[in-house]
């Protein structure tokens, strides 16, 4: 795109895209660090500086696509260790939710044999781990506007002493002119010991996308058919959780309300993906869950210095069904 002459016609380009960081200023999340964009195609989004840098918020051409909970994005965060380990629920909010780094699943607890701390018998793991609530370092923010994209750099830390001492550098590139979203994830090791890692990506999606007329897409992908009769909300559900291998392209996504959201990832990285159909009233969720093997002995351990890098390809267009009231 030419910011020159883009500029000629509005001030800084910002008719066209614009990007802040802004602090909350009422409500529950008050006092929480956003970054909010916006971009000429057509996506808006919200990323949590304070909630392990994850996309809090989007939408596409005015129409939101991922899930609002009532737990309104709290902040600070609380406590992931309280209730036997499910005080994740207590904030569990937004599009993408970020699981790990040494843990995602159930509460759990681990051999703390890595640590060479004889206090220490075991690791406990709350519900998907810390890393959602650690707080993030902003380190680039632009508009890109020769490249084309807004480009973002944050670096977040999940640290004990005598524990963890990972480093997460997180990338995003949004596109200006199509509704594409880059994720690239680098988890380091920054510690002299051996640490067990894990890391799952947490896509939720609410109405108006999630509704009766939804279909999971992803021709590879066996979970796809669990959706065949769209998703209406009962008071009395009781979530599902399904698990299957990650399909052998790489690509799952949901259609509905209008709106065609895809994902696509490397299932050599993220070999299993899970379905979360939560559709209790109120909460009214479908979770998209590409996710690391923590069974696999050879995947779900970082040694001392050593790398592991994780992309997520996240897309969103127009299709022409009807939006449900």
């Amino acid at each position: 795109m030419d910011i020159n002459e883009i500029t000629r016609r509005s001030a800084h380009g910002r008719a066209l895209a614009d990007l802040k960081l802004v602090t909350v200023a009422d409500g529950p999340g008050t006092g929480g660090r956003l970054l909010q964009l916006r971009t000429p195609a057509g996506l808006a989004a919200d990323i949590a500086l304070d909630r392990g840098g994850d996309l809090l918020r989007l939408s596409w051409k005015g129409r939101e696509v991922g899930w609002h909970s009532a737990a309104m994005a709290p902040h600070p965060s609380p406590n992931t260790d309280a209730e036997h380990g499910l005080g994740f629920l207590r904030g569990f909010d937004g599009f993408i939710v970020t699981c790990g780094l040494d843990h995602h699943g159930l509460p759990a607890e681990t051999s703390a044999d890595d640590a060479c701390y004889p206090p220490r018998d075991v690791h406990v793991h709350p519900l998907h781990g810390r890393i959602s609530t650690a707080r993030a370092d902003l380190v680039t923010k632009e508009i890109d506007w020769q490249a084309g994209e807004i480009v973002i750099r944050l670096v977040i830390r999940q640290t004990s002493v005598f524990g963890e001492n990972f480093e997460l550098q997180r990338d995003y590139r949004f596109a200006l002119e199509q509704g594409d979203i880059i994720l690239t994830d680098r988890v380091t090791n920054r510690g002299f010991r051996p640490a067990r890692h894990g890391i799952l990506y947490h896509v939720n999606v609410g109405f108006p996308v999630l509704c009766e007329t939804a279909r999971l897409t992803g021709e590879h992908w066996e979970l796809a058919k669990l959706m065949e009769m769209g998703a209406l909300p009962k008071d009395d559900h009781v979530e599902n959780v399904d698990v299957a291998p990650s399909p052998p392209d790489g690509q799952i996504g949901l259609r509905g309300g209008g709106v065609d959201l895809s994902l696509r990832y490397d299932p050599s990285c993220l070999p299993v993906t899970a379905l979360w159909r939560a559709f209790q009233s109120g909460t009214y969720a479908l979770g998209l869950e590409p996710q690391t093997d923590l069974s696999d002995k050879g995947t779900a351990l970082l040694a001392a210095g050593e790398e592991r890098g994780y992309r997520l390809h996240i897309s969103v267009q127009d299709t022409q069904e009807d939006v449900l009231p």
